[in-house]
């Protein structure tokens, strides 16, 4: 394993500002997703915040099963297991974006949220997420997924070439992985006891969405719409050309070029 590679746990854990989130932690250098790892894990009881982080994923997922490519070479490919309340599951849409986002201003990236679940900086892709939930004998579980382009080149795959960048890309140097992984933790934690209303200001403030124009995918159609709000459970309010307003709650959206 390369220097680029070798995670520090003594490091990350000194980073940690938190009561629980990250502090059982679990590495290893391979694995077919984090979020499979973290299911069992559950299943044997983990606790809340556990925290387990893979080198690479040969079976990445994104969402709608979509594959999130994570080869190895330095970034961030976890999975955080949480046991919260279902009033703060609704709010980890809100919560894990804003988190990333804050963890990576700190590096000096201005990274941007891009509904639903995907890091931008400009007009390009940072990272993306999943979040799952589940009941299960020990009570309600939430899997939050996480893939960050830290220091691995995402262009590698000819798919991403045009689409996608990475933090070392951005600051021209190579980011210190554990205390970015710490960051979010911390920044994660602070905004699961942030209300409703003070995280949905801060989410539309770091929208990428808000006010352009977008093409909405849908399972079975698609159309061109104007984000002109995002509701309070984060939903998109959006108008079509006709003048016709909609609450769009589950799609794909493709941002349109800026005016």
């Amino acid at each position: 394993m390369s220097n680029a590679e070798a995670f520090d746990s003594t490091r990350f854990t000194f980073s940690l500002n938190t009561s629980s989130l990250g502090r059982n932690f679990q590495y290893v250098h391979e694995t077919s997703s984090t979020m499979d790892l973290a299911r069992k894990a559950a299943a044997e009881g983990t606790p809340h915040g556990t925290l387990i982080l893979a080198e690479m994923q040969t079976a990445g997922r994104g969402r709608r099963g979509r594959d999130f490519f994570s080869p190895a070479g330095g970034s961030l490919y976890f999975t955080l297991v949480l046991r919260p309340p279902i009033g703060v599951y609704t709010r980890l849409p809100l919560a894990v974006p804003l988190a990333v986002c804050r963890a990576c201003a700190c590096e000096g990236v201005p990274a941007r949220i891009k509904w639903p679940n995907d890091i931008w900086v400009g007009e390009r892709k940072l990272g993306g997420m999943l979040i799952d939930g589940e009941t299960g004998t020990a009570g309600f579980t939430a899997y939050v997924g996480i893939g960050i382009n830290v220091n691995a080149d995402p262009t590698a795959d000819p798919g991403l070439r045009n689409i996608a960048t990475s933090l070392s890309h951005e600051v021209s140097s190579e980011v210190v992985r554990e205390d970015l992984l710490a960051r979010i933790c911390n920044e994660l934690e602070m905004a699961l006891t942030t209300s409703q209303g003070d995280l949905i200001k801060d989410y539309r403030e770091l929208s990428l969405v808000l006010h352009r124009r977008i093409i909405v995918e849908e399972i079975d159609s698609s159309y061109e719409a104007r984000v002109v709000e995002i509701a309070s459970d984060g939903a998109l309010v959006v108008e079509r050309e006709d003048g016709e307003r909609l609450t769009v709650l589950a799609a794909d959206v493709s941002v349109r070029p800026k005016d």
